[in-house]
């Protein structure tokens, strides 16, 4: 996930450049340059590690491909700039689709299993208790076999997480300010904490920038599929939680919390 991230920021700066001028065709060798080096930088470094399909990413592909042909002669800034925006809908597109076959490819043994050391975020004693159970009960679900139970616990300890570290910013009142923000519609003012949701946390989180644009994606994710603990949700939209889902979605919630930690 964070390399198609750099292929977007990468796709944006160039994008910028190219708007500083006005001339009709782009004729600079400096901007010719950085074009064929964000091309070569998808081929050479980006795209090897992806390891997905030539098929998900073929329309991308060319699109790379014609920016590395048009750096070689003087081509129209009004057309770099329509092949610039269709490669970043398209890098969109191809984040949010394969948000879990990436996540999957990730080497979800990477994080162990053992409770990580809250004390950087959070100071009372007792809270920590109560994190590293619920740690360590997650865990247990996990392998006797009862995901959905897992994926509960897994958004109970994200809240908690999230909540430690807003409590712990020093201008609370930043936070209040910031889109994210939950708000009560009859007041216009800011929910309190304890009545924000995952959803809520997760998009301050990402707004703040604790978390990264594809750590938000895939917290989505889970916190979607948490809400199955209704019976009639999950009765309505006919989704069984299985074993492989609960140990992808503990891998994401192990990076999340490293992440904010």
């Amino acid at each position: 996930m964070d390399l198609i991230d750099k292929a977007i920021n990468q796709i944006e700066s160039l994008a910028k450049v190219l708007k500083m001028s006005n001339s009709v065709q782009v004729q600079s060798q400096d901007d010719k340059g950085l074009v064929k080096a964000n091309a070569l930088s998808w081929f050479k470094n980006i795209r090897p590690e992806l390891a997905l399909d030539d098929a998900i990413l073929s329309i991308i592909d060319e699109i790379y491909k014609f920016l590395l042909e048009a750096s070689e002669k003087s081509t129209g800034r009004s057309i770099y700039l329509l092949q610039l925006k269709n490669l970043k809908k398209e890098l969109i597109r191809l984040r949010t689709e394969n948000l879990i076959n990436i996540s999957s490819h990730a080497n979800q043994n990477n994080i162990p299993d053992i409770p990580p050391n809250f004390n950087p975020l959070i100071q009372d004693l007792k809270m920590i208790t109560i994190l590293k159970n619920r740690w360590e009960e997650c865990v247990k679900c996990i392998s006797v076999d009862a995901p959905l139970s897992s994926v509960v616990m897994m958004g109970g300890i994200l809240e908690a997480i999230l909540l430690a570290k807003i409590n712990s910013f020093p201008d609370k009142q930043r936070i209040f300010k910031l889109k994210a923000a939950p708000i009560e519609k009859k007041t216009s003012k800011v929910l309190p904490l304890h009545e924000w949701t995952l959803r809520n946390y997760i998009d301050v989180a990402h707004e703040i920038g604790w978390i990264t644009q594809s750590v938000k994606d895939v917290g989505e994710v889970l916190r979607d599929y948490r809400n199955y603990i209704h019976p009639y949700k999950e009765y309505s939209h006919g989704i069984k939680i299985i074993k492989s889902d609960a140990e992808l979605f503990w891998s994401i919630t192990k990076s999340i919390i490293k992440q904010v930690l």
